[in-house]
């Protein structure tokens, strides 16, 4: 939803400030005496004395706005994804993270920084961390001997970290392709 937020305030403010030009000149309008300017307004201050509170069309309207209202607040009430992952502090008034992105870069360098590989993938979930490497070598014995090493590299890179929680870590070493 973060993303959605940026545009629909943009949208909102610019429609509030549209809106707030409008008043101002029909205010402006009505207190020279002139006929509405821009919005013909008298015959919605005119339907709108006529009609009572209890109508048919004003309930109808009522709960559209308040169904719209409460899944705007719902989506806004769920919890954001999380992006940074906690490490331990030095000092009590240090906060200090990584994000995802970040980790699953570093813990990519370390699995091709493995002597016999040639690429990986990293998916870093809030609890788990996924590395599919790629073995220079075209053997399923020979990427399976490449499973360990690489395990140990982003293992090793992990606990340099000090993450507060840190990943579950899998790994997965696959033959190079023809």
């Amino acid at each position: 939803m973060r993303v959605l937020n940026r545009p629909l305030a943009f949208i909102l403010a610019a429609a509030v400030i549209a809106v707030c030009v409008v008043v101002i000149a029909e205010v402006i309008g009505f207190f020279v005496h002139s006929s509405p300017l821009l919005v013909h307004w008298t015959t919605w201050y005119h339907w709108a004395r006529a009609t009572r509170w209890d109508a048919l069309v004003v309930r109808v309207w009522s709960a559209i706005l308040i169904a719209v209202g409460a899944a705007i607040l719902v989506a806004e009430l769920k919890p954001r994804r999380v992006t940074r992952l906690p490490l331990h502090p030095l000092h009590d008034a240090t906060d200090a993270a990584v994000t995802r992105r970040g980790l699953s870069g570093m813990l990519r360098t370390a699995a091709t920084g493995v002597d016999g590989v040639s690429s990986a993938t990293v998916k870093v979930r809030r609890r788990r961390a996924r590395v599919t490497a790629t073995s220079a070598a075209r053997g399923r014995a020979a990427a399976e001997a490449h499973t360990e090493p690489v395990t140990q590299a982003a293992r090793a890179r992990l606990d340099q970290l000090s993450l507060r929680y840190p990943p579950r870590l899998k790994v997965h070493v696959l033959p190079r392709g023809r």
